[in-house]
């Protein structure tokens, strides 16, 4: 199995000078970042693809010191500015041969629950944890009968429409696996509508391909798990992770 982490965003809402990449914020002795690889070495992954764009030199640099013997391939996403973070996803399959474990960057979550989540999910799946139906920021999953993905529903609230007609599956963490066949399949329906989903974030094209391919679910119970666009988010994140060090590894 392959991995690929997305990196490139800008993280203009984190607005943090101090550091170079808001991958590289700080948990303890570790960042997200380091977390990330040092999972990844862990299950040890054939190749690990990092695409980058905000301050790539920096997170490079950065990647270098960590010495994990990891292989690591660094793709550049030029646009990166312009564009949703499924081109960059997309600039990772490219490069992939097999099976795909994909991570977003921006992701705190137990070692555990990301280790366990990796070994015993399904070939083509999404984590997910209860989550919160009103949330409008959240990667909301809704279910066909058979219990696999309909759609994911991102940066606003279910219509009534949506509540009635599909079960709520929860909230996708931030970290998903692609079987190969999947993969080829995924990058074929990109490539129909090229213009449209370099644009967005990987949940949009992700609902039109959930019609085309049996894409499971695998949900912990665990609360743990956070994504970090602000510092208040943060600050959030890192108070728990200090009450919890325990749990995350």
């Amino acid at each position: 199995m392959e991995a690929v982490i997305l990196l490139a965003g800008y993280g203009s809402r984190l607005n943090r000078q101090d550091i170079p990449h808001k991958s590289l914020l700080p948990f303890g002795n570790d960042t997200l970042l380091s977390r990330h690889l040092s999972c990844l070495q862990e299950l040890g992954i054939d190749r690990t693809h990092l695409v980058l764009g905000h301050n790539k030199e920096k997170v490079e640099n950065y990647v270098r010191t960590l010495q994990l013997g990891l292989p690591i391939q660094f793709i550049d996403n030029k646009v990166y500015r312009t564009t949703g973070n499924t081109l960059s996803m997309v600039m990772g399959l490219q490069q992939c041969a097999g099976d795909v474990l994909i991570l977003d960057g921006d992701v705190l979550y137990p070692r555990s629950v990301f280790i366990d989540y990796a070994r015993q999910s399904d070939a083509s799946s999404f984590a997910m944890t209860p989550g919160n139906i009103d949330d409008e920021e959240s990667a909301k999953v809704l279910l066909k009968p058979s219990g696999v993905i309909h759609a994911f529903i991102t940066k606003r609230r279910l219509t009534e429409a949506e509540k009635n007609g599909f079960k709520f599956g929860g909230e996708a963490i931030g970290f998903f696996k692609l079987s190969a066949q999947n993969v080829k399949k995924f990058l074929d329906l990109y490539a129909k509508e090229e213009a449209e989903y370099e644009k967005v974030l990987w949940e949009i094209p992700f609902t039109e391909f959930a019609q085309q391919a049996d894409l499971k679910t695998w949900t912990t119970a665990n609360t743990d798990c956070f994504e970090i666009d602000t510092q208040e988010e943060y600050q959030h994140a890192l108070a728990h992770f200090e009450r919890n060090r325990d749990i995350y590894g």
